[in-house]
Formats: C-alpha cells, structure tokens, sequence
C-alpha cells in the first residue's frame, strides 16, 4: 500500500472525528467564500458609486437662490471655463425665468394658496407692498391684491437634467427638446398642459413668439409640471439674456476629484459664482461600503486562520496518539519523508472533504449574506438632495446613496479560484507543524517508553 493510499485510509480511519473536523473545515471555507463575494461585490460597488453618485457640482451666480438674492448671471466664458477645467466629464447649462400674464398667453396651472401669495405679493417692480400686505401673515383682507401666479419657463442644454427627488423627467407624447438648438420649441408641463388644452404638434406664445410644443413631460412634481422647458439659447434669445446662465450642474468622473475641482473652480471663478457639491453625502454612502470591504477582509483572514488552526490542532493530535506507530515505521527501515507525506496527505484528504462541502455551502449563502451585510449597514442611509435654482432639484444632487443597498454579487472564477488557493494554504499550514513532529520522532525513544 502506497503512501497516498494509506494517508487517504487513516484520514477515515475514525468517521466521528473526521466528519467533526470536516464539518468545522466546511463552515470555515464556506465562510471564505461568501466573505470574498462580499469584498468583490462590494468593491465593485465602491467603484460604480465613486463614478456616479457625488459627482455632481452645482454653480451658480454668487448671492442667487432660485428667484431671490443678487448677483449676475454667469457668462458663456465662464461657462466655457467650467466645461474646460480637469475631470469635468459632462455638464448641463440652464437659464430660469418667470412668464407673467404679458409674457404669454398661457393660464398657469398653480393655485396660490396663501404660503404662494405671500411669496409673490409684490407685484410691482418697487419694494413697497401693495395694500394690505401686512395682513398676509395671518387674518384676511379682501381689500389685499390677489397675486396672479407666474408660470416658470427653464432653458437647458440637457433636458433630462430637469428632475424632482432624484426622480426622472419622463416624455408622456411627443419627443424631447435638443438643448444644444435655438428653435423655438418647449416641452410643456401635464399640469400646464392639461390647463391650456395643449397637445404635441400645437403652438403658444411667449415673449412675443410663436413657441411649438414638441412634448410634454411629467416629473410627478406639481411645481415642475406646471412649467415649461426650452433650449437654452432659446430662452436666452427671447429673453435678451444672451450667454446668460443662472445654473451649471458640473458631472466629474470620480467622487475622488471632487473636491479638487471645486477648489479648482472657486479660484478661477472667484467671488462671481456659488460652487457647491454633495462630496460629505457621496463620501459617507461609500464609508459604509468601505466598512463593509474591511469586514469581508476580516473575515477570510479569520476564516482562514481558524481553518487553519482546525487542521493544525486535528493533525497534532493524530500524531500524538500514533506516535508509537511512527516510531515502528521508522525503525523497520521507513523513511521520514514517506511518513511525513501519509500525514500530509491525511490532512489534504480531510481539507478537500470540507472545501468541497464548505465551497458548495458558500455558494449557497454568499448572495444572502452579501446582502443582508449591506442592508444592516445602509439602514441610516437617507436621501440627500438639493434644489437648484427656481425650485428644481437636480437629479446629480439627489439621492446619493439610495442605491446603496443595491449591491449585485457574483461567484467569479477568480474568486473560486483564490477559495481554492487558501484551502490549499490550510492544508499547507495545517500539516507543516506536524510534519516537523514527525520528523523528531526518534524510534528508540518512542519503542523504549512503549
């Protein structure tokens, strides 16, 4: 009988402890598997969030906040500066104005309650209220002037861009505007729509133009969906406002440049433009993640060390307990190598049995445990967003981390493989300090104690 033949035998000599130690070898490995899912999942995740999710850097005028504050537009060279600067990948101009009654001959489609009268009770270009104004914070005056609600009409190069918690901006009919033209086409709100009896294919008037309605569009935002959206250059021809721009969402291509670029944006902008950015929101959804890698790492060294341990200790005690059987071996002529491989290949055999149970296990429950590690660590996560000018929300500044959770796991060759390559390295450890045992077996000693 071979050397490989009896370390296979006597790895079953006893079925009660070898399947205790294979059951404890299988839970080890199976962990080592489900825990490298996690990391590479979770790793991958950290990527894909860095190159989407915080990216986005708002600029606007100095001192402006939607229709209030001060400060001037910026301009196309500014603009072009933002468009310029390192690692900005992509970015969407907008220009907002507020149609009035001798704008348009459109009736908007908001009912100012009181919280929007108040808002808008000053009609007329001076700062004097109209009478009765002092009774808006509460009472009623019949003499008070009823403010006529504006219709708000935003000029973009994206489109798309235009969007309300985080959601998207949908085209129920027609198609969208391009945001790079200068027609005089609009995409019109389903509430403003609905107000005016307006359909694709129809025509309204603004600034004294003829507009054509190419679409209309819903955001599932009452505000937005009472409103208009045209290209950029048309709303700056029809407003006089040529270059003019009252936002700029900047897209970079990684979080981790983020905040270079806004330093690098505040110095060559100066004190003329606001630079803002969700790098505190994207950073905090990544640490959670980032937790989560280092809880993975932690867990396949630990897996790893106690597997290791598992073997180690059931191969000394194997020792022990033939040490007398070593001992007749050696002193009938057996070389220490051929003993020392019978007990290497007992310990292979009993880490193949486990790493064949405890790799089919992990990849029962790498999945589910990926997620359920995932989940209890996003639980705070909440979303995070931030209005643009005029009351939009941009949809690069919302919901930084709401897609967190959804992380995708996948069993990989190469981390069955690296499974694989530290069941080997189990095996190794396991059976090195045992081997050495063996090799300072000394016949006589061990026959003369016999």
């Amino acid at each position: 009988m071979n050397v490989v033949t009896r370390g296979i035998k006597n790895a079953l000599r006893s079925p009660l402890r070898s399947g205790a130690i294979i059951v404890m070898l299988a839970i080890s490995i199976g962990l080592i598997l489900s825990m490298l899912v996690a990391r590479s999942s979770v790793i991958a995740k950290i990527d894909d969030v860095k190159a989407t999710a915080g990216t986005s850097i708002t600029v606007t005028p100095a001192g402006v906040m939607g229709f209030m504050g001060g400060g001037d537009p910026l301009t196309s060279e500014q603009v072009s500066t933002i468009k310029s600067t390192n690692h900005v990948v992509a970015s969407s101009a907008t220009l907002t104005d507020q149609l009035g009654t001798d704008d348009t001959n459109l009736s908007s489609s908001l009912t100012l309650g009181s919280f929007g009268a108040r808002q808008q009770r000053f009609e007329s270009s001076t700062s004097t209220p109209p009478a009765g104004a002092e009774s808006f914070a509460g009472g009623d005056d019949s003499s008070r002037p009823t403010p006529t609600p504006r219709t708000q009409v935003t000029g973009t190069t994206d489109a798309s861009s235009v969007s309300t918690n985080g959601g998207d901006l949908t085209i129920t009919s027609g198609v969208t505007i391009d945001g790079n033209s200068s027609d005089l086409t609009a995409l019109v709100g389903t509430d403003l729509a609905t107000k005016n009896e307006l359909a694709v294919g129809d025509t309204f008037t603004a600034y004294g133009k003829t507009v054509s309605v190419v679409g209309i569009y819903d955001t599932g935002n009452a505000f937005q969906d009472s409103g208009l959206i045209m290209p950029l250059a048309t709303l700056q021809g029809l407003t006089d406002q040529s270059g003019a721009v009252t936002s700029v969402i900047v897209t970079i291509d990684s979080s981790d440049n983020v905040d270079s670029v806004v330093s690098t944006l505040k110095s060559t902008l100066g004190d003329k433009a606001d630079v803002t950015s969700q790098a505190a929101q994207a950073a905090s959804s990544v640490s959670s993640l980032e937790s989560i890698a280092s809880l993975a790492t932690a867990g396949v060294v630990g897996a790893t060390i106690a597997g290791a341990v598992i073997v180690l200790l059931a191969m000394v005690m194997v020792v022990r307990e033939r040490r007398r059987e070593i001992g007749v071996i050696k002193a009938i002529g057996g070389p220490s190598r051929s003993v020392i491989g019978q007990f290497v290949t007992e310990a292979l055999t009993l880490t193949v049995i486990g790493a064949a149970v405890g790799l089919s296990l992990g990849i029962l429950v790498s999945g589910p445990m990926t997620q359920s590690l995932v989940t209890s660590s996003n639980n705070s996560t909440s979303s995070q967003q931030e209005a643009g000018p005029g009351g939009f929300v941009r949809g690069g500044f919302a919901q930084i981390g709401t897609n967190v959770n959804e992380v995708t796991t996948s069993l990989t060759p190469q981390i069955f493989a690296t499974a694989a390559g530290i069941t080997l390295i189990i095996a190794i450890v396991g059976s090195a300090v045992p081997a050495w045992l063996i090799a300072r077996v000394r016949p006589a000693e061990v026959l003369r104690s016999e």
